[in-house]
């Protein structure tokens, strides 16, 4: 089993974050994550903060209904903000459960990981995979913020978007090189858009990961506008050591989009 790891630049904090908002959040996913809710001493040990500063951002996160604080325990949990939060996602939630039977499907024929990129506020988020019977597979990390410019299920959006939504994003990419083959700047990428146009599904070759060769093709809702993106990720080395291998793997994702699409268009 290997961890396909997050995009290089996908942890670090950018220029010009604010400090304090990114620890009030990281405060706010410990006391989700936690298995019982916690006290604010709980919260000076594990953040190394004092009482003082701890109890402030504890405060502000109950007083817009994140936490909840129990008046006699003095303990903090979930609040409704975050069920509210919860139910608003349920409908994008569904949607994603939709495609999992036909990815685990797609990954028992090609015996590869299959994942799903969800197109979500302009971005793409890598929100489901699933894993293949194959002695080597790659578990992916959900969650993560895929690059538009890099990744094929980014790609496989991207490319098919209306020309005026692609050029917005296109302009407002910052290229970070993640391997010696990252695509670095703008005219690159129309070109490589354009040949994913024409072929029908996108291929990520070690451009975002040194080492794994990704297909992806787009998945479009009733508008005919790519609304998520199924893709297989494959360990470079393997990809062409069977004739014809390549090959299968873009026949039987070309197969399920066209499936998963006709689904989503009745």
């Amino acid at each position: 089993m290997l961890d396909n790891p997050n995009p290089a630049h996908e942890g670090e904090s950018p220029a010009g974050h604010i400090q304090s908002l990114e620890k009030g959040l990281r405060i706010l996913d410990e006391i989700i994550e936690a298995p019982a809710p916690l006290k604010l001493s709980d919260i000076v040990r594990r953040f190394n903060m004092d009482r003082a500063s701890a109890f402030r951002f504890l405060q502000t996160l109950e007083h817009r209904g994140f936490l909840r604080k129990d008046t006699t325990t003095k303990e903090y949990d979930v609040g409704g903000r975050i069920y509210y939060w919860a139910s608003r996602l349920r409908e994008k939630t569904r949607l994603i459960d939709s495609f999992h039977d036909q990815l685990q499907r797609l990954a028992s024929i090609t015996q590869q990981t299959t994942h799903l990129g969800l197109f979500v506020n302009d971005r793409v988020l890598l929100a489901d995979f699933a894993l293949s019977d194959s002695i080597i597979s790659i578990r992916h990390c959900i969650g993560v913020l895929e690059p538009l410019y890099s990744s094929a299920v980014g790609k496989a959006v991207l490319a098919f978007l209306p020309q005026e939504q692609r050029e917005t994003l296109i302009n407002n990419i910052e290229f970070v090189r993640l391997t010696g083959n990252t695509i670095m700047n703008a005219d690159a990428l129309r070109i490589d858009l354009a040949v994913t146009r024409e072929r029908g599904y996108a291929i990520d070759a070690n451009e975002t990961h040194e080492g794994l060769t990704c297909v992806a093709r787009p998945i479009f809702g009733k508008d005919n506008i790519p609304v998520a993106s199924i893709g297989i990720t494959c360990v470079t080395a393997l990809v062409g050591a069977e004739p014809g291998r390549f090959e299968h793997l873009i026949h039987s994702i070309q197969a399920m989009g066209n499936e998963i699409t006709t689904n989503l268009a009745v």
